[in-house]
């Protein structure tokens, strides 16, 4: 009988951290939506970040225990450290809907939400077929996946600061309306951002191996 090749451990690793990440992705898609109906969901959001960070733990405590790693150990630490950036960006951005006293949400707000979750998922696809890196062409085809949605909020944000500052009477508002929404929208764009850079490690790990 055939005897069954055990995944590396790293891989396992990274599997169960990108399922994390897509379940917070997805309660941070809800939050944004439905704000301030959903304002009992921003603990939530910290609970999130601490699993992440468990994850993270994991990974450096086996990335100092192993002698042989399935690729570049500078690649695993960096990758480990931006997946949870993506974490860190979530809570941030979910956490200051209370601090900054927004009313409510905007479009722009929830369209960047709904795209974080779909890099998200992306990149939990590209971690699924990250052990097969060298001959699947899926895990490059998902880390280019997840900058084209980068691509796509960079147009939301800039459209979102636009409306913010253009489309609106400032002087019916509250100082602190506007530039609680430019900071809280700056945070949004780096919550998503880190998806690309986390799938950035990714292809650049393909590219020194090809």
């Amino acid at each position: 009988m055939a005897r069954i090749k055990k995944e590396d451990p790293f891989y396992t690793m990274f599997k169960e951290f990108g399922a994390d990440i897509v379940a917070c992705a997805e309660d941070y898609d809800k939050l944004v939506d439905g704000y301030p109906e959903t304002a009992s969901m921003i603990p939530l959001m910290k609970v999130h970040e601490d699993k992440c960070d468990g994850h993270v733990r994991a990974i450096m405590n086996e990335l100092y225990s192993s002698f042989i790693t399935p690729f570049d150990r500078d690649d695993i630490s960096e990758l480990a450290l931006k997946l949870d950036d993506i974490v860190d960006g979530m809570e941030a951005a979910s956490i200051r809907f209370d601090l900054f006293n927004m009313g409510g949400t905007r479009v722009e707000a929830q369209q960047m939400a709904h795209l974080t979750l779909a890099a998200c998922r992306e990149l939990q696809q590209m971690l699924e077929y990250l052990p097969e890196f060298k001959t699947d062409k899926r895990c490059m085809e998902k880390s280019i996946a997840v900058g084209n949605i980068e691509d796509q909020a960079d147009d939301v944000y800039e459209r979102a600061l636009r409306r913010l500052f253009h489309e609106e009477d400032l002087e019916d508002k509250r100082r602190g309306h506007v530039v609680g929404w430019l900071r809280l929208f700056d945070r949004m764009e780096l919550a998503i951002d880190s998806c690309d850079h986390a799938a950035g490690v990714v292809r650049n790990v393909i590219m020194k191996t090809s």
